[in-house]
């Protein structure tokens, strides 16, 4: 009987509480925090098309901060330098002068929100060379359960990449519905990749429909793919700039 007591007792304290919050509007926020200045050190890797790294001339590259301010006193290992800038979130670019390498210039990388709060902030970037163009001959043909690609190129000794963009129009680099990165082995002239009929479905496509392919010369290892916050789409630019297209049916 005590017990059942002491239980009434602690609900009736727990309502008289709950009664006795106060409630109202919120007061008005208060004052922002104090701004603080600092340094953003940048440092830059480069990677050559079959993916790997670069060493020389790492002082070509631009970058930019929120693509107005550009860094300063870049040196030979690829570190750049703002100085005195305020607290804050911004965005990292950055671009190749053509003066790194004899045989191709560079790929543009972003890096958004990044959050710089007080003394020195470090932030790597990469950047990857635009390949040249090595596919010769692009192809599509239907069948039962997918769409068959052949991709003809001219042989190397090291293993490459190629890239396709499928979409209900023209595809490219920038408008696609599905993309799918492509292996080439050395020493090998045709490589074949297989769509399947599922994958074409899956994004409206309907059965009997036309869709367009477009294949790209591609880097391995792409360092300077990025996610574009505002679209939510990736920003495949390490792509040689011209496409060998094909069309076809959807199983």
């Amino acid at each position: 009987m005590q017990k059942t007591n002491l239980y009434v007792a602690l609900a009736l304290m727990i309502v008289l509480l709950a009664s006795c919050a106060k409630e109202g509007p919120t007061g008005p926020t208060g004052p922002a925090g104090p701004i603080y200045y600092g340094n953003i050190s940048v440092h830059v890797s480069l990677y050559d098309k079959y993916g790997s790294k670069i060493f020389a001339n790492l002082n070509k590259v631009s970058i930019y901060l929120n693509n107005t301010s550009i860094a300063v006193y870049p040196d030979t290992t690829g570190y750049y330098l703002f100085e005195n800038e305020p607290t804050g979130t911004y965005s990292l670019s950055a671009t190749d002068s053509r003066f790194a390498t004899s045989d191709s210039n560079f790929a543009a990388t972003i890096l958004y929100n990044v959050n710089f709060v007080s003394g020195t902030l470090s932030q790597d970037i990469k950047l990857s060379a635009i390949p040249d163009s090595f596919i010769t001959a692009f192809t599509a043909s239907r069948t039962t359960l997918a769409d068959s690609l052949f991709i003809r190129v001219t042989p190397d000794t090291r293993l490459r990449n190629c890239i396709v963009f499928v979409n209900n129009s023209a595809a490219s680099n920038t408008a696609f519905l599905l993309s799918y990165r492509v292996a080439v082995p050395g020493d090998t002239g045709t490589v074949k990749l297989a769509i399947p009929q599922q994958d074409l479905l899956n994004t409206g496509l309907v059965s009997g429909a036309t869709v367009y392919y477009a294949a790209y010369s591609y880097v391995v290892n792409d360092a300077s793919l990025y996610e574009d916050p505002n679209t939510g789409i990736y920003v495949y630019n390490a792509v040689y700039p011209v496409a060998d297209t094909a069309s076809c049916l959807v199983p």
